[in-house]
């Protein structure tokens, strides 16, 4: 394991913004994840745990400390044969509701396109289209700060809407998860049906974050944001996107602060104008949140 000192973490988020990081770690196993987290306590550094950045806006100070980088960690699928799989934390989720699909396990199919790691996911009880993570989760495997492994089943997780509390203070290596069985090439068909509507509803051909803003009780954060005329605002190199009113794009070189900008406004504008706050769905380090 490799510590790297003055790392732009722009290649590291999704956004392609930020500063960069004093000191970097890339772990690929849990032996790595440890030492990078002895290397944090013995230096007395702070340290921030970062996936594969696609729901990710770094200040473009940067960040005077350890980033921990899992996006590369245990990289593995194991199928049990009994409708289980095993999965490493460093995954794309994307790849994992493919090969999911591709055997005949259902319970995925609609998260296609969400971008991102399965430790992520996990994290955030990632979802889409009546689909989220906790419906198929069993267990997870869970690293503390001192490097200590804890198993953890889905109801001590205690998923909730996009967020997973019993993960708090956790560094995601592994989680299982259970399925049913279906056609396989049903199952593909659908994938493909849910990329294709994702294709066609969201902006996919800028860098973003996907959603900036959860959803409120009730109501849709995109149709909030329209509603108050906000779509195509924009802050030097950021734009709220015109397709999706949930999604705020780096159009043209856009800085962090241009995008943390404009979620200040729309927050500001949606809550004067209909008395709902939105709360980012964004992670955001360096930020005073």
């Amino acid at each position: 394991m490799k510590i790297e000192k003055n790392v732009s973490l722009k290649e590291y988020t999704s956004y392609k913004t930020g500063g960069s990081a004093k000191y970097f770690a890339m772990c690929y196993n849990n032996d790595d994840l440890k030492q990078a987290l002895d290397f944090a306590h013995s230096s007395d550094l702070d340290y921030e745990i970062i996936g594969g950045g696609s729901n990710l806006l770094v200040n473009d100070d940067g960040y005077n400390g350890l980033i921990i980088c899992t996006a590369k960690l245990n990289r593995y699928i194991i199928n049990y044969g009994n409708n289980i799989l095993k999965c490493g934390a460093g995954i794309n989720l994307a790849d994992l509701v493919y090969y999911s699909c591709s055997q005949g396990l259902a319970g995925m199919e609609s998260m296609a396109g969400i971008p991102g790691s399965v430790g992520g996911a996990v994290k955030m009880n990632a979802g889409a289209y009546n689909q989220e993570i906790k419906d198929t989760n069993i267990k997870a495997a869970l690293m503390d700060k001192y490097g200590n492994i804890i198993i953890k089943s889905s109801e001590e997780i205690g998923y909730g809407y996009r967020l997973s509390p019993g993960t708090t203070g956790y560094i995601v290596l592994w989680a299982e998860f259970l399925y049913s069985r279906k056609n396989s090439e049903e199952l593909l068909n659908i994938r493909k049906e849910i990329l294709e509507k994702r294709k066609e509803k969201q902006p996919l051909h800028k860098p973003s974050c996907g959603s900036v803003f959860k959803r409120p009780e009730g109501n849709y954060a995109g149709t909030l944001i329209e509603q108050c005329g906000l779509k195509g605002y924009r802050t030097g190199g950021a734009a709220v996107s015109i397709k999706h009113a949930n999604f705020i794009l780096n159009e043209d070189n856009a800085s962090s602060a241009d995008i943390y900008n404009i979620i200040l406004h729309i927050q500001k504008t949606v809550y004067e104008k209909t008395g709902i706050k939105l709360e980012p769905e964004v992670r955001m380090i360096g930020f005073n949140k």
